[in-house]
């Protein structure tokens, strides 16, 4: 081929569809799973809230209470909350929505009983998270990219999965506004109780105040417009998910006008439109606080702890001078003498990182694609040598050798010609350490992944690769033994290892018994293609095949799980890096801390040793883009449980 060919079609955009990653698949596997296997708590998760509308609505707003009774609710309603103008409004809007019709009453009564419901939810869950959020800066970090997503992600996204998981109607309406409405009332909560001076908080402390009582009486009056204002928003975007609610028969307002949108009917679009602005006017003023609530009694019983806030002021002593103060001359810091055990680790580091890196480009496989022969019925025989960064040989798992490898190999240089450098993350020895289980780890997955091909065999590149990964894994493990660290590192709680068991669980799950490979060929298509090469290219050969193609295609759905005998069995190692990073983290409930940062560290690298696998092994599969086969959903909840369990590690042994 014409390498200027070539390089054209690398970057014409149709190129991108060989790289395309199956997310929809992975995700459509997740839900068909919890269907099967957790409908039980899918059911207990919907029946609260199918109770809770069938009692508001069905019984309390349509069935026992007039229409009388109800206006004069929400008018005692905005005047005890705001004020009689507000009341008289509210029973105004609610009494325009009934003139325009019993059918428009009904339809308010039913979106006002929906709103209801998932403002109740949303506050009984909203306000609690907004409270640990505002107390617990971890769990605030960890909370804030989950609202993020709620917020940015188009409620369209969420709305399929929801239909599958729970049906359609009003109840997954109102757990899909769930979705969308609670991140207000969180985000608010947490950013009023923030927001509360300091000096108030410390003055009730020194007055001998339980946390739960600066909490009660503190904290959360002083936060009670913000409050009000996450409540209001949450309102305010339960309403807009009417239209979108009513798309699943959730019924309510959005269905006419669903309809009139539907048929282009102008009267009862204008109708609904008109009931629906009533009813976001009226909820809008009940739930607005009045200027008047950012005072509240309790800050004038704290006026006497702001006066007592400040330190008093120490009086001179009579007859005594200060001291002159002497200057202090800042000295460059001298530049450090690498010691002979930095030396030998740095030079492990950089022969380690050389070997890894022109291993890849040796001969991983013979005559047979390892990898590549899971995807493609014609790699399971593929005479040859095949290198560590072909796609047939090594594919990714060599390439992210080279790349770690060659990372190394600047880490272990920079120290021994850059003394300095070596106080670096890649020149540390967390850095070797978890490079080594990487590396160690890739190599020893490639090992023991079970080839298709009969004639198959591993060639020297991939025992090379090891053996560096080996080299590179002892220096760090000494370099993390030997070197020292500037604080303490933290300590291990019983949350965090009741953490570790739900993520060791979770990855046992994913890497053992979830999918790895999603197989949607046909099996005639393999025959198709035995009979094609049968026929050495002949004409009525390929025609026999087609024919035999389209007679017999019938689409199947293969599963192939990390266990499976005739599978790769890349599930094993994966178990194995679980349960050494568990008993990692087990094991540093030991007091010494040396053996607590060295566990941490090792924690980390196992978590990205974790990761790193599973991404290989799906970059590995999106490289080759064979038609109809994909990795599976379990490689990437894998790489997400491998990243989480490197980040604690990391946490832990580098604490701030």
């Amino acid at each position: 081929m014409n390498p200027g060919t070539l390089a054209s079609g690398f970057w014409d955009n149709g190129n991108l569809d060989a790289w395309e990653i199956p997310f929809g698949l992975w995700i459509e596997e997740i839900v068909f799973w919890l269907t099967t296997h957790v409908r039980g708590f899918l059911d207990a998760v919907k029946w609260p809230v199918d109770k809770l509308l069938e009692l508001i609505i069905d019984n309390l707003l349509q069935d026992w209470l007039p229409w009388p009774v109800v206006l004069l609710l929400f008018f005692l309603l905005g005047a005890l909350t705001r004020n009689f103008l507000v009341g008289l409004g509210s029973a105004a809007g609610l009494l325009a929505c009934g003139l325009l019709g019993n059918a428009y009453w009904d339809l308010t009564m039913e979106t006002i009983g929906m709103i209801i419901v998932a403002v109740m939810i949303c506050t009984v869950i909203g306000i609690p998270l907004g409270i640990l959020a505002a107390r617990i800066d971890t769990f605030w970090s960890r909370l804030r990219p989950v609202l993020d997503g709620m917020q940015v992600i188009h409620p369209f996204v969420y709305l399929l999965p929801i239909i599958f998981l729970f049906g359609v109607r009003r109840t997954p309406g109102v757990l899909a506004t769930l979705v969308f409405a609670l991140p207000p009332i969180v985000r608010l909560t947490n950013l009023g109780i923030r927001q509360v001076p300091a000096d108030v908080v410390e003055a009730a402390r020194a007055f001998g105040a339980t946390e739960t009582r600066v909490l009660r009486e503190v904290q959360m009056p002083l936060a009670r417009p913000a409050i009000m204002a996450g409540l209001n928003q949450t309102l305010l975007l339960s309403l807009s998910m009417v239209g979108i609610v009513a798309i699943i028969a959730g019924g309510g307002l959005g269905k006419p006008i669903l309809t009139a949108l539907n048929t282009a009917d102008i009267p009862l679009g204008a109708s609904a439109g008109a009931a629906l602005y009533f009813v976001g006017v009226l909820l809008d003023r009940i739930s607005q606080p009045e200027d008047s609530d950012n005072r509240r009694s309790l800050f004038a019983r704290m006026l006497g702890a702001w006066s007592t806030r400040a330190d008093p002021a120490v009086p001179a002593v009579p007859g005594m001078q200060a001291e002159p103060q002497t200057p202090v001359v800042a000295v460059a810091p001298a530049e450090p003498e690498l010691a002979a055990s930095h030396r030998i680790r740095a030079l492990a580091a950089l022969v380690g990182g050389l070997l890894a890196a022109s291993s890849a480009l040796l001969t991983w496989g013979n005559d047979a694609g390892l990898l590549s022969g899971y995807a493609r019925f014609a790699d399971t025989d593929l005479p040859g040598a095949h290198s560590g960064v072909d796609a047939t040989g090594g594919s990714w798992f060599g390439i992210v050798f080279a790349l770690v490898g060659l990372t190394v190999a600047y880490g272990g240089a920079s120290t021994l010609w850059r003394p300095r450098s070596r106080d670096r993350f890649v020149a540390s020895g967390g850095a070797y350490l978890a490079a080594g289980l990487v590396l160690s780890s890739l190599a020893v997955a490639y090992l023991t992944v079970s080839p298709r091909g009969e004639n198959y065999s591993h060639g020297t590149g991939v025992w090379l690769a090891l053996l560096s990964s080996l080299i590179i894994l002892a220096g760090g493990c000494w370099a993390a033994l030997r070197g020292g660290h500037d604080g303490e590192p933290a300590r291990v709680g019983t949350r965090e290892l009741a953490g570790m068991v739900v993520l060791a669980l979770f990855l046992g799950l994913a890497g053992a018994s979830g999918s790895w490979i999603l197989d949607q060929r046909s099996d005639a298509a393999q025959i198709a293609a035995e009979l094609a090469a049968d026929a050495e290219g002949a004409d009525q050969g390929g025609l026999a095949a087609e024919v035999l193609a389209e007679a017999l295609a019938e689409t199947r759905r293969v599963t192939v799980r990390g266990l499976d005998p005739d599978g790769p069995g890349i599930g094993y190692i994966i178990l194995v890096l679980t349960m050494a990073s568990m008993a990692a983290v087990f094991g540093r409930l030991v007091r010494r801390h040396a053996v607590q940062r060295y566990l941490a560290l090792m924690t980390f690298g196992l978590g990205c040793a974790i990761a790193a696998i599973a991404a290989a092994w799906i970059a590995t599969f999106v490289r080759l883009a064979t038609p109809a086969v994909s990795p599976g959903a379990s490689a990437f909840l894998v790489v997400v449980g491998g990243l989480i369990i490197a980040a604690r590690g990391w946490r832990a042994g580098n604490p701030a």
